[in-house]
């Protein structure tokens, strides 16, 4: 696929995460405006998965042990389990190819929600380096969906896929 194609490719997926956002109630671009509106029930779970989300997309060769402890802080279940076992992995792939990645929220929406669960989808833009990008490195735009439950009052990732 040429640069061009890949060009309308991510364009028409942003089109579609932004249609999908929509439809479940809530866009927003700027950080300080994620939390206008919400009630606080949708307060609690947007702010859990956003630090979920920032927390999985920041990567630092230099000392990958606490950005995967964050991860793990905000996860349960069977997403822990196996972020957990990806520990070495994670952390050989990061210093190998001295990766970083700084990452910001642009867009969160929470959708299906009771008392104990909820959807949230994140889009995410990160600015990423490694071997292969140079110094300046290279923006990545990440869209995501968690799935999140409540335990011992607090919203827990349970599941967190890529979407496209």
């Amino acid at each position: 696929m040429g640069e061009r194609a890949g060009r309308w490719v991510a364009g028409g997926l942003a089109v579609v995460l932004v249609g999908l956002l929509v439809a479940i109630g809530l866009v927003v671009t700027r950080q300080d405006d994620i939390d206008a509106g919400l009630t606080a029930a949708q307060q609690d779970v947007a702010g859990a998965a956003r630090r979920e989300a920032l927390a999985f997309l920041t990567v630092d060769h230099r000392d990958m042990d606490p950005l995967i402890d964050a991860v793990l802080d905000g996860a349960t279940g069977g997403f822990a389990k196996q972020y957990a076992s990806q520990r070495e992995t994670l952390t050989n792939e990061a210093v190998r190819t001295e990766a970083t990645s700084t990452p910001e929220v642009v867009a969160l929406g929470v959708g299906d929600q009771d008392e104990e669960s909820a959807t949230v989808l994140v889009a995410a833009n990160s600015t990423v380096t490694n071997t292969g990008t140079g110094a300046d490195g290279q923006v990545r735009y990440y869209r995501l969906r968690l799935r999140l439950v409540r335990e011992d009052d607090r919203w827990l990732t349970s599941d967190l896929q890529f979407v496209r």
